[in-house]
């Protein structure tokens, strides 16, 4: 057939030159373009092929964004392959609509067409972020860029029913199904990808992703109490470093990962162990954390500061993700609806808890909008960025943002100094944005006075003695 469905003059065509020209229908549709005289090749056979075609083109682009180490997600096939009865739903409506049984396959074929070029836009888009060769807001740049790839194959597929249809009067109701039945339930049910990354040395059969469900969510106070109950109490006479890990954007792997690396490297060098709180949201350890939600937080500061002495133990606050323009992080763990937590969020609940001696590292975009309303003569405030400016990492091909890799997995591996380790970690970070092409993201510091001399003591505490503290 034509695109515009009418009868092809030329039979016999080779069922890969058909495959081939209904795939180049796709990209034509996509780009708005109508050549004259172009086939567009109908049968059960060709949707079977495009709808493998697509099947095929989206296991590819998961494949190279998980990487090699990737594991196959079986569990993602069904959200994958919703699209082929949707349309063969969409394409039998219309047709009965029309009165033309000939739109029924052709109406699913464009569809599909189309939408194989959408994946491997948004696949190509969303890798050149995840490798930082596109500067985009990580949480409305991605999303917004998403929201407009889908408009766009929304309306080549609506302009495409234009173009089968016999006039243009008789366009809208077979348009309003396409949109109610085909492309309304695809943005609402997204794909999910039928590769997922897993990170270095965990098993695969551990790493498979689970929804948040009803035995999740009823399990959440029973792991607080647990995380609470394993806090170690504060030891007289010694100024102990009490550590509050708080990770709480779902959908990518490396805040988590970002989470439990720091909280290995505090063990190790800055006596923590037994005295941390780890607040996580993802799939792949809901059984072992308790989730990073702003009434998590609140308990888990509220325990901390029942621990500790307050005029003698200090807490590093750690909060890693995505952050927005109006300086909010992203709490985010589909589908449940959850609180953005704002500068003044932190500051209150580490008031309530009666933390006076505090460090606070927020890694996110626009994270120094945190400064102002965290600042304090007992406070240590560091942000990845400036209020006006992105930082850089949080794809789920790295172990850390850039920033906490550059602090923690650098600096402080080499000193036992907040101060000096930021100092290290700024020029770190300026090296490597000026090598990769990236806007500077401006690193910020706040150290209150009687906190600069409360750290010197720590630091001395744990450059002297950390071998043998207890």
């Amino acid at each position: 057939m034509y695109v515009d469905g009418s009868p092809e003059p030329v039979p016999g065509t080779s069922p890969a030159k058909s495959w081939l020209e209904n795939l180049r229908g796709g990209l034509y549709l996509a780009l708005f373009l109508h050549p004259a005289g172009f086939r567009f090749h109908v049968s059960p056979n060709h949707f079977v092929a495009i709808a493998a075609t697509s099947l095929a083109v989206s296991a590819g682009c998961s494949f190279v964004l998980a990487g090699s180490g990737g594991l196959f997600n079986l569990q993602a096939l069904p959200s994958e392959l919703l699209w082929v009865p949707l349309a063969l739903l969409a394409g039998h409506m219309v047709a009965r609509v029309m009165g033309e049984e000939r739109l029924a396959l052709l109406v699913a074929i464009a569809a599909g067409s189309i939408g194989i070029v959408f994946s491997v836009v948004s696949s190509v888009l969303w890798f050149a972020s995840v490798r930082s060769w596109l500067r985009l807001s990580p949480v409305s740049g991605l999303f917004g860029i998403y929201q407009l790839l889908f408009a766009w194959w929304a309306l080549a597929t609506l302009l495409a029913i234009t173009r089968f249809t016999s006039t243009p009067r008789r366009t809208i109701l077979p348009g309003l199904i396409v949109a109610i039945v085909f492309l309304l339930p695809l943005y609402f049910l997204p794909a999910e990808p039928l590769w997922e990354d897993v990170p270095d040395g965990e098993d695969a059969s551990a790493s498979r992703q689970q929804p948040f469900n009803e035995s999740a969510l009823y399990a959440q106070q029973a792991l607080l109490r647990a995380a609470e109950q394993r806090l170690k109490p504060e030891r007289a006479g010694v100024e102990d470093l009490y550590f509050v890990g708080f990770a709480p954007y779902a959908a990518q792997d490396v805040f988590m990962k970002e989470t439990l690396a720091i909280g290995k490297l505090l063990e190790e060098r800055f006596d923590v162990g037994g005295r941390e709180i780890n607040l996580i949201s993802h799939a792949r350890v809901i059984d072992q954390f308790p989730i990073a939600t702003l009434t998590s937080l609140r308990r888990a500061l509220g325990a901390v500061g029942r621990r500790i002495n307050p005029e003698e133990d200090v807490v590093l606050l750690h909060l890693t993700s995505h952050g927005s323009q109006n300086h909010e992080l992203s709490v985010e763990f589909y589908p449940l609806q959850l609180q953005a937590i704002r500068p003044a969020d932190v500051r209150a609940a580490l008031d309530d808890a009666g933390i006076k001696w505090r460090i606070v590292v927020v890694s996110a975009c626009y994270s120094g909008g945190f400064i102002d309303a965290l600042k304090d003569t007992h406070a240590l405030v560091i942000a990845a960025s400036d209020a006006n400016h992105t930082s850089f990492g949080c794809g789920d091909a790295f172990d850390f943002t850039y920033f906490s890799q550059a602090y923690y997995d650098g600096a402080l591996r080499g000193t036992y100094s907040f101060e000096e380790a930021f100092g290290i970690a700024r020029q770190a970070i300026a090296a490597r944005e000026s090598k990769e092409g990236l806007d500077p993201s401006n690193p910020q510091i706040s150290l209150g006075e009687a906190m600069r001399t409360k750290l010197a003591h720590l630091e001395k505490r744990l450059s002297g003695d950390t071998a043998n503290a207890k």
